[in-house]
């Protein structure tokens, strides 16, 4: 994403650099399938302030965006590498389950903070009765800090689907992690690999 540019322009010391409040939801077709994503970013006031800069955004300093700002946005935000999966992880009977590239994206500004939100297909549909799923958004490196702060679009779901929000708790062992990893700079890397999914909430869904 184009925001992984700040990490490059004078961030804060500390992991993580970049925090994001995230809504996550669920497609299903009529014929139950699971088939694909709904997922909302909001990033916090400072870092919109570093995309203000980065993405070159309200040229006219009137303080709004117009459509050209959230064409650059979009750009930025939702047209991925093909190796890169948008720290979302749909994790299916504890495998991950690959999902396509964003579409039917949209951006908006207000209260000082940039929210991006997009649909994501599954590249193959999901039958969830009798299946573990549980959709996790992290980092990798835990450079971004996600909280999924509601179930997006929940009225979507079929009676017979509930969606459920289960947030991150650190006990002894990851409390004493996050603490070393807060004295990492910005050029230091964390020793473990797939640390940021540690802290990551979890978003369960179960159909019955």
């Amino acid at each position: 994403m184009m925001i992984s540019l700040v990490l490059t322009q004078g961030a804060a010391s500390a992991h993580p650099h970049i925090f994001v409040d995230a809504k996550a939801g669920f497609h299903i077709n009529e014929d139950g399938l699971l088939t694909g994503l709904h997922i909302s970013w909001t990033y916090d006031p400072f870092t919109t302030l570093f995309l203000f800069d980065v993405l070159d955004l309200d040229r006219d300093k009137d303080g709004a965006l117009d459509n050209e700002d959230y064409a650059a946005i979009l750009r930025g935000e939702t047209e991925w590498a093909d190796d890169y999966v948008g720290d979302i992880y749909l994790e299916v009977n504890e495998t991950v389950h690959p999902h396509l590239k964003p579409v039917g994206a949209q951006a908006d500004y207000r209260d000082d903070r940039i929210t991006v939100r997009f649909d994501l297909p599954l590249a193959e549909p999901v039958a969830v009765p009798g299946k573990d799923i549980v959709l996790r958004i992290y980092d990798p490196n835990y450079y971004y800090a996600y909280t999924v702060i509601e179930i997006a679009e929940p009225g979507l779901l079929p009676e017979t689907c509930e969606a459920s929000i289960y947030a991150f708790e650190p006990d002894a062992v990851t409390g004493d992690l996050l603490v070393t990893l807060g004295t990492l700079s910005r050029e230091e890397s964390p020793e473990q690999a797939n640390v940021g999914r540690l802290f990551s909430d979890e978003v369960a869904l179960s159909c019955d």
